[in-house]
């Protein structure tokens, strides 16, 4: 049974994600993207570090929806990649899996700070 995300933001269907397997190296590629009028520009995610708010916003419609640290996005993120990803008979993202969010590499939550 998959856990539900430490944070899911009240109007979820405004942000579209796009999981991308890439089989060969076990990987997976996501991309968060405006769904508002069907837009599917890539968004962009502002804060001030890892443990601050997180706020996503599209260029054409500003400010959607904001997480309240890094981690729970991440959450959001995984949660919902995992159900694409169930749906085409792909291997899930583990809960304590790495990730890119941009140019910062996140540590594994069993990771010594």
């Amino acid at each position: 049974m998959q856990d539900i995300p430490l944070f899911v933001p009240r109007e979820p269907s405004i942000l579209e994600i796009e999981v991308i397997p890439n089989d060969a190296d076990q990987t997976f590629e996501t991309n968060l993207r405006c769904s508002r009028k069907h837009c599917r520009t890539i968004v962009s995610v502002d804060s001030d570090g890892p443990k601050t708010t997180q706020s996503v916003s599209c260029p054409n419609h500003g400010f959607l929806v904001s997480f309240p640290d890094r981690r729970s996005l991440g959450e959001f993120i995984r949660f919902s990649a995992n159900q694409i990803l169930a749906a085409t008979g792909h291997d899930l993202i583990e809960d304590d899996a790495g990730s890119v969010f941009g140019d910062h590499k996140v540590q594994l939550p069993h990771s010594v700070n």
